[in-house]
């Protein structure tokens, strides 16, 4: 079988092609006039006017026939009507690719993308002057270029451009009359796809399926209940999702298909064209047709009063059957689609007022491709294989032809790189982007490796200055919010950022952000953001950021950079709460070397208290937080504690008051006993005014003459942490696993809940005198501390036996939870080494866990072990702990911070740079950086793997974590040493003495000696003292709690210490021990001195034993 075309309904002007003494056509006759090939009918399109029709052939020439009343044949001079089908008179050489007609006007769009039009002007729907009131033959309507879709009313035009604007001209819903075509410019940006046009009113689509109608509402047919017409384009928010790709329209009803073949039709039902079987004058929203679900419809057309859909290439028509157009052999109405058996293999249907054309296909097999019903072209866009296409055509025509296309139109842009599939689809206020991000990445890494880039971004920035002109907000439609996602990519706007790129890319992006995104839209954006993948995330911060940079190298205030700072802001909120990328991505380190962000923070604290209307947020870095890393944080917290020492002077100048922070102020003397240091120190805690506890330290011992300079505090801290957190004084529990510890949640009467307190007030001193203590507790605390609630991570992190299982519980992914876990809604607690169970809620013994129920569960487990303990004592212990440290840093510098990086503050980091740890050190005496001695050093240095550099810092500093500040805060600094001397470093000070030595080789071999001989005294000796030998049962008291820790005894001896090896051990150990505890002790007798194998460290916290 050969193709063929067949027609049926009203022919009484000829519109069919064929004269009959019948006014109808019943049963589909096939049109013997229209044009044939070799595979049978050449016609690929067809469009009816009320009393004419034209056709579309493959080889793009149009053919008309019908009434001629107003020149719609388009064959020139004032012929008559004609029942035989001719060509229509044009140009030599135009190739068509679409048409339409009105009531009594027709439109064509040629390949290179030339509209022509012809027929009645009298409402101007020619796009022609008025002075024309008809135009027998096609004339160029010279406004509109570009165009590849063309749709006509009853007596108006629209058309759709490559660039993806929509024009629209002739008689509008306001009743007048526009001879030229005028954008539609509510739909400005957003990717229109799809343009269709009923009598009286006008349809677009997008690229994800989203519906925009105007005009004419009498009838409902824009999709709204409000009857009066709108002038302006208005979306169809309930169709968002179904996935809309076609529309028909009649004259006064309207047709939705989607992707996945569904029907949804609104507007005048009196004839039953809307498909129900209960007709009705008007329906107002969009309704699934009944008949139809089930059924995938592939084509869809509407005339006047009546609709045609293809299924299986078989016709389903319903609506107005009075002269035969539904073409099932009768004139009866039909108000629900019904199959006409007799029409197979059809690929197309087109329908005109009162008639209808069908286009059956030689082929057997049935598309089943949803689409309009014939084929049309769509807006430019950009995609990773179409670039690639164009780079590797060694063509740069090719290229620039495509840049120009896509970056000089908003809507072409949203129109990219979206996911072939149906994602592209789910899109709408609680949906996706439907943005393919991995392919955005790639194909703008491809433009970047292309030679002639330069040259390329210089048009991007060119097009792109167009394209982001304001454009209208009317409509809120998240589909204009897809650039800001995509065009960050590009490669321009994270390298070599200056002033110029900056002023060129970045601020038209982000200028455009902020002027187009209504609170809304602002929050999809929010939610688009929160939903990205860790690197297409890093990417929008990194490109803000980089304008931030540029902005503050040139030391310019915050204000100048607001649109930055306001997207960034956004930014930071959404990552404090999904923890996609690390804090540090938006540290924009360059703050501290352009600014004075001390004085900056003074000056913003004083116009708050002075309620100063210069305290704008975009006056001050302080009020952006986030921008400042972990050190100037930390810094700024001392500013803090001086200011408010001189609150008193607040109505100064700010930079007398600034200068005046540097004079010498009283300091906090804290006085122990080297025996009883946790009670002294706890006592004295107890007992110190809070405006006390952010004065600088100085810690004295009892019987000790050193002045600490710093050494001592430090060293203070180091012995006085671990101790605080042995299970001896019940105050905290430490997870097996993790080796972490917790609050004990035992009750007051065993644990003295003021030591809590106190230990919270000894943390925050440790913070304002920048000490890094041995504190290891999970990050959950350090979000208590400042007022976040833990979460199962925490919990993992802690216990991650207990952590895990929950996690496990969470992802299981079968129905029979209750079956595999066995677990209700309760809690157990070891209090004492009796188990305690407690409901998590109100009758939570007699309550399953569940699929549904089991996030409920994990949220309160985790709430009741972190946060709340037995009988609510974790929540008691913890809220002392937090007081006790907001006495000491009672300070608004703490909102500043993230958890992770107050913890950082209080314990360190493992952010090693070991370059920057060179440039760092300071050298003494006759040593310098060209000196032989320390080239050999740096030399034997970098020759250690990570792991022995680790070992090294803790050599030299006592502990493998940095401050916050990093490398440069350690403040190294190596002194010459007698060159047949092992390396020794004196923790306290971070001071080395170095053999002056120039052999790299043996500096090397004793470098590792000292290291590893360090680490060998501390796991290997242990000495107990000379007060527990004495007594049989306590000597073998502390033997016999070493073998219950699981340490071998290798070696066992009793021996005297000398002053001189007893100085040495202090030297090796002074980072556990106060000189007069380790030298006195240990010489005053005769000692017990132990090799073992395991790590006495654990052993380390009874009174019985010294290392």
């Amino acid at each position: 079988m050969k193709a063929e075309l067949l027609g049926c309904g009203l022919t009484v002007e000829g519109q069919l092609g064929v004269r009959l003494n019948e006014p109808n056509i019943v049963v589909p006759e096939r049109i013997i006039g229209a044009p044939n090939d070799i595979d049978g009918t050449s016609v690929k399109q067809v469009a009816c006017g009320e009393n004419h029709t034209l056709f579309l052939t493959k080889d793009g020439k149009i053919w008309s026939v019908g009434g001629n009343t107003d020149g719609q044949l388009g064959r020139g001079g004032s012929c008559e009507g004609s029942f035989s089908i001719y060509p229509v008179a044009s140009s030599q050489g135009v190739e068509f690719i679409q048409i339409a007609a009105g009531r009594a006007h027709c439109i064509a769009v040629a390949e290179d993308g030339r509209v022509f039009t012809w027929g009645s002007n009298e409402h101007g729907q020619l796009g022609l002057t008025s002075l024309i009131q008809r135009q027998e033959t096609p004339k160029r309507v010279k406004t509109l270029n570009e165009v590849i879709q063309i749709a006509a009313g009853s007596d108006h035009s629209i058309a759709l451009t490559e660039s993806g604007r929509v024009f629209v001209w002739g008689e509008q819903a306001d009743g007048r009359c526009i001879h030229e075509p005028i954008l539609v410019e509510e739909l400005s940006a957003i990717p229109i796809v799809r343009v269709v046009a009923g009598s009286r009113h006008c349809i677009a689509i997008s690229a994800s399926g989203s519906v925009y109608s105007w005009g004419q509402n009498d009838h409902g047919q824009l999709g709204f209940d409000d009857p009066r017409p709108r002038t302006r384009a208005f979306h169809i928010e309930q169709m968002d999702g179904f996935g809309v790709v076609e529309a028909a329209c009649g004259d006064a009803h309207t047709v939705l298909l989607t992707t996945n073949g569904r029907l949804f039709s609104f507007g005048s039902d009196s004839l039953g064209q809307c498909g129900f079987e209960r007709k009705t004058e008007k329906r107002t929203s969009p309704t699934a047709i009944s008949d139809l679900i089930g059924s995938h419809v592939t084509r869809v057309a509407a005339g006047r009063c009546h609709t045609l859909a293809i299924v299986s290439g078989f016709v389903y028509p319903f609506g107005l059957n009075s002269s035969g157009q539904l073409g099932n052999g009768s004139v009866r109405t039909q108000g629900s689609p019904r199959r006409t058996d007799e029409l197979d293999h059809v690929t197309s249907v087109f329908a005109g007022w009162d008639q209808s054309f069908f286009l059956r296909s030689a082929k057997l097999e049935v598309n089943q491709e949803v689409g309009p019903c014939s084929q049309v072209k769509y807006p430019q866009k950009l995609t990773r294989e179409n670039l690639e296409a164009a780079l590797k055509s060694g063509d740069k025509l090719n290229v620039i032809a495509l840049i120009e296309s896509v970056f000089s139109s908003a809507s072409c842009i949203n129109n990219s790189f979206l996911y072939p599939d149906d994602r592209r689809f789910c899109v709408g206020f609680d949906r996706s982007h439907g943005i393919d991000m991995d392919q955005v990445m790639e194909a703008f890494l491809l433009l970047d490796e292309c030679s002639s880039r330069q040259q390329y971004y210089e048009l991007i920035a060119e097009m792109l200055a167009m394209s982001l002109e304001s454009t209208s907000s009317y409509i809120p439609s998240v589909e204009r919010l897809r650039l800001y996602l995509i065009l960050p990519w590009l490669t321009v706007f994270s390298e070599n950022v200056n002033e110029n790129t900056v002023k060129r890319f970045h601020l038209p992006l982000f200028k455009h952000l902020c002027q187009n995104t209504n609170e809304k839209l602002g929050n999809v954006l929010e939610r688009w953001w929160s939903e990205m993948s860790a690197r297409h995330f890093r990417r929008i911060v990194v490109v803000a950021k980089a304008a931030v940079r540029c902005f503050v190298a040139a030391k310019k205030k915050p204000f100048e950079c607001q649109e930055f700072l306001h997207v960034l802001n956004r930014l930071h909120t959404i990552n404090k709460k999904y923890h996609i990328v690390p804090l540090e991505i938006f540290y924009v380190d360059e703050l501290n070397d352009n600014f004075d962000v001390k004085l900056d923070y003074v000056e913003w604290v004083a116009g708050k208290q002075q309620q100063d209307d210069d305290t704008s947020p975009f006056n001050h870095w302080s009020n952006w937080s986030f921008l400042l890393n972990a050190a100037a944080k930390g810094n700024l917290l001392h500013v803090d504690a001086l200011w408010k020492q001189h609150v008193r002077v607040q109505n100064s100048q700010v930079n007398t008051i600034f200068g005046s922070f540097y004079k010498e102020i009283p300091v906090l003397e804290i006085h122990v006993r080297r025996d009883f240091i946790v009670s002294d120190t706890m006592n004295r805690m107890a007992h110190l005014d809070t405006s006390d506890l952010q004065k600088p330290l100085k810690v004295k011992i009892q019987g000790e003459e050193a002045d600490d300079a710093g050494g001592v505090r430090k060293e203070f801290f180091m012995i006085v942490m671990p101790k605080v957190l042995q299970p001896e004084y019940g105050m905290f529990v430490e997870d097996e696993t993790s080796h972490l510890v917790w609050f004990s949640g035992l009750p007051e009467i065993i644990c003295d809940r003021e030591q809590f307190r106190q230990l919270g007030r000894l943390v925050g001193l440790a913070i304002y005198n920048q000490i890094l203590v041995p504190f290891p507790f999970p990050l959950a605390l350090y979000k208590l501390l400042l007022e976040q609630s833990p979460s199962l991570e925490d919990l993992i992190e802690l216990s991650p036996i207990e952590g895990n299982g929950l996690q496990s519980l969470l992802d299981y992914e079968g129905d029979d939870i209750e079956d595999v876990f066995c677990l209700n809604f309760t809690i157990s607690f070891n209090c004492l080494g009796e188990s305690k169970s407690v409901e998590l809620c109100k009758g939570g013994e007699g309550k399953n866990v569940n699929k549904e129920n089991r996030q409920a569960y994990v949220d309160l487990y985790v709430k009741h072990r972190l946060s709340l303990g037995l009988n609510g004592e974790i929540a008691q212990q913890a809220r002392l702990f937090c007081a006790g440290f907001r006495d000491s840093l009672n300070s608004r510098i703490l909102s500043f911070f993230q958890p992770r990086e107050l913890m950082e503050l209080v314990v360190g980091n493992e952010n090693y740079d070991w370059s920057q740890f060179r440039e760092c050190v300071e050298y003494k005496d006759d040593y310098n950086e060209h000196h032989p001695a320390i080239i050999a050093f740096w030399k034997a240095f970098y020759q250690l793997t990570d792991e022995q550099k680790k070992k090294f810092l803790q050599f030299l500093s006592g502990s493998t974590r940095l401050p916050v500040a990093g490398m440069s805060a350690l403040q190294v600094t190596i002194q010459p040493s007698a060159d047949t001397s092992l390396p020794v470093a004196h923790t306290c000070f971070n001071l080395l003495d170095l053999p002056n030595i120039s052999d790299a080789d043996e500096l090397l071999r004793r470098l590792l000696i000292s290291i590893e001989h360090t680490e060998e005294m501390k796991k290997l000796l242990v000495i107990i003292k000379p007060e527990i030998v004495a007594h049989q049962i306590l000597k073998k008291a502390a033997i016999n709690e070493l073998k219950q820790k699981g340490i071998e005894i290798e070696e066992m001896r009793m021996m005297r210490i000398g002053r001189n090896l007893a100085e040495k051990l202090y030297q090796q150990h002074k980072d556990k021990f106060f000189y007069n505890r380790l030298v006195r002790h240990i010489t005053s007798g005769e000692v017990l001195a132990l090799r073992v194998i395991g790590n006495p460290r654990d052993c380390i916290g009874s009174s019985r034993l010294c290392s």
